[in-house]
């Protein structure tokens, strides 16, 4: 699946270690069994708002939560470009809720641009 591939690959070029990576990973695979999509097909015919539930209040929400955690907050600028490449609409919805988190003052990686620089 291109989303996993891209979750992967936005790590590794964040260098995030092996272990935590394989906890945002894991965390993915779970989100996405959730739901039941088992490809990229089922996760991108979803309606805007399923998909906006799945990509960024199920997934993007929890996996920068992890990474911040384990102190590895850098890495969220990496995992937010790398779902933003999979497709357009994608990357719409993504760049509206990092908009509307930092506007609303949820996300700490708004205040610390060099250390996130998701906005």
């Amino acid at each position: 699946m291109r989303l996993l591939e891209a979750l992967q690959a936005g790590l590794r070029a964040a260098r995030v270690p092996g272990s935590v990576a394989a906890k945002v990973v894991a965390e993915a695979e779970a989100v996405l069994e959730t739901y039941r999509i088992r490809d990229d097909r089922e996760l991108l015919s979803l309606p805007d708002w399923n998909l906006w539930l799945v990509v960024n209040k199920s997934l993007l929400s929890r996996l920068t939560r992890i990474l911040r955690s384990e102190g590895f907050c850098h890495a969220n600028s990496f995992l937010v470009s790398a779902v933003m490449l999979l497709d357009e609409r994608v990357a719409r919805l993504v760049r509206e809720w990092v908009k509307a988190r930092c506007s609303a003052d949820l996300d700490p990686c708004c205040r610390n641009p060099p250390c996130c620089n998701i906005a």
